[in-house]
């Protein structure tokens, strides 16, 4: 991967016009003939050069810092400023801007800074020695200067001045090399740490990790912005934000004999292009910088700021998301992918006119503060055959719901967690589906009951739904639902199981127990 990138490198070709008037310049020397002067003044000029390329060379932005955008070009030069090109969008999957190195290894491929090599040292006596061998060849051209002797003393002050600004710009250079030394050693240090705290599971760790991967593979400057990432560990599913910017702010050009605007029609499918292959970009580098088998699934939402067209109001929310298997992500092959074919195989939903967004509804959203998860137990190792659910603890009715659901999801990366003490936010298990199509995340109560559930229980579940923004609930029972629980579900995302129906799924999965309602009243009664 290129270490840092010019516009050359994103298909805009700039004229170098910097060496065309060096060689003008020298042209014009020769033009002159032999120059008694030439040994300092072209030493003087080389330290000018070199004092120039000093000063341009940018800071040492190391491993966990972004590369310094281009500089502008000088007035009067093309302007590459709030634009792209065609080039520029189809760099965003090549195979050179995902190339290596991916998750640990980038903690051991600093960037270097190249500094300019001083020029060659050239004291005054050899310059001296220079003036007097040229007139000794050249005497007639000693009638051109008043004397030998003004000409050795002005070649002498002369070298005197370039031997003063040859020691300072060497003091310079080393005081630069040396910090840059210091820099390094120190980030090394914070590297070994790091890559340390990321193989034991350090959450934040993984996090400076996946945020220094997306740094490091750089795209053109108006496409660097912000990003998160967050882990999941209870689901092993990592998701990543991406900021994408407002492409009514962009300039879409195309080269021809000028540079100019592309047609709306072309401009709006560049930028949906753009947006889509952002999102596989960043899903890439995010499965290939696992550091340690930490997480299986990708999700990437694209966050977006914009401008209401019709009130000019501001506007945000989320205009992409897609989510994947992290080993599906990892086959992919940059360089060869269509930005909007993989976008659909991967499962990808989007804006439709991203020139006139409309926030969609993301695949995945982390609650990563949610506490209430608690330790899985396995309930049907020590539950006798024909056991009556109905009179078994609640505690362990709410993990065995949890185990029908992984058995029945079981070959399709479902992950199922039972939450901590979950009568305070009425939810009793959490599923997180990875599939890109049915996927999400759903929420189980389970009610171990000897009675009719009462309709006030599926409206809970409902809210419940709405509350930890869920794509459905399960509502699983050992007794059963009146009519009004079965009108109010019909039309909402809920699922209602009752008693019979729960005992065929546990069949369907080797589990042979029974329900009786009336025994379970018997014993409750009894204590």
């Amino acid at each position: 991967m290129p270490a840092l990138l010019s516009y050359r490198d994103f298909g805009v070709q700039v004229f170098d016009f910097k060496n065309a008037l060096r060689a003008l310049h020298t042209l014009s020397a020769m033009a002159y003939g032999n120059d008694p002067y030439r040994s300092v003044t072209t030493f003087r000029d080389a330290l000018s050069d070199f004092e120039r390329s000093l000063q341009a060379v940018p800071e040492y932005r190391g491993i966990f810092q972004a590369p310094l955008p281009p500089e502008k070009e000088p007035a009067g030069y093309f302007q590459a400023e709030n634009f792209l090109v065609l080039p520029q969008v189809e760099w965003v999957l090549s195979a050179d801007a995902l190339c290596p190195p991916h998750g640990l290894d980038v903690l051991t491929t600093s960037r270097p800074t190249i500094l300019p090599e001083l020029p060659a040292w050239r004291n005054p006596t050899a310059a001296v020695n220079s003036v007097r061998n040229h007139f000794q060849q050249h005497p007639k051209e000693l009638a051109m200067h008043s004397s030998l002797t003004s000409v050795i003393e002005t070649v002498r002050r002369m070298a005197e001045e370039n031997q003063k600004r040859y020691e300072k710009m060497r003091s310079e250079i080393e005081a630069k090399r040396e910090a840059i030394a210091v820099k390094i050693r120190r980030e090394e240090q914070e590297c070994y740490e790091l890559a340390l705290r990321c193989k034991a599971g350090d959450g934040n760790a993984i996090r400076t990790l996946m945020l220094t991967t997306l740094i490091r593979h750089p795209l053109p400057p108006v496409l660097m912005q912000e990003s998160d990432f967050s882990l999941d560990t209870v689901s092993r599913i990592a998701l990543c934000t991406i900021e994408v910017p407002d492409p009514a702010q962009l300039r879409f050009l195309k080269e021809g004999a000028t540079w100019h605007p592309v047609s709306e029609t072309a401009k709006k499918r560049m930028a949906a292009t753009l947006l889509r292959a952002l999102c596989i970009r960043a899903a890439y580098l995010v499965a290939m910088s696992d550091p340690g088998d930490f997480f299986d699934t990708v999700a990437v939402n694209a966050h977006q700021e914009w401008f209401d067209p019709a009130t000019g109001e501001p506007r945000e929310g989320l205009v992409a998301s897609l989510q994947a298997m992290k080993n599906e992500l990892r086959r992919l092959h940059p360089g060869h992918l269509d930005p909007d074919a993989c976008f659909r195989h991967l499962g990808g939903i989007a804006t439709p006119n991203i020139l006139n967004a409309a926030p969609v509804r993301p695949i995945f959203v982390m609650n990563t503060d949610d506490k209430r998860i608690v330790a899985n137990r396995d309930i049907t190792a020590q539950l006798p055959e024909e056991a009556n659910l109905a009179a078994m603890p609640w505690e362990d009715f709410e993990h065995l719901v949890r185990q029908l659901f992984e058995w029945m999801f079981t070959s399709e990366g479902v992950e199922v967690k039972v939450t901590r003490a979950s009568r305070d936010r009425g939810v009793d298990a959490i599923v997180f589906d990875p599939d890109p199509i049915r996927g999400g995340k759903y929420v189980i109560q389970a009610k171990r009951y000897t009675r009719t559930v009462d309709v006030a229980a599926v409206r809970d579940l409902y809210g419940t739904v709405v509350n930890e923004g869920a794509n459905r609930g399960i509502l699983v029972t050992t007794s059963s639902y009146g009519p009004d629980s079965y009108d109010f579900a019909k039309d909402k995302p809920i699922s209602l199981i009752d008693g019979p129906n729960l005992l065929v799924l546990l069949r369907k999965h080797g589990r042979a127990y029974r329900i009786d309602l009336e025994e379970a009243r018997r014993l409750d009664a009894q204590t």
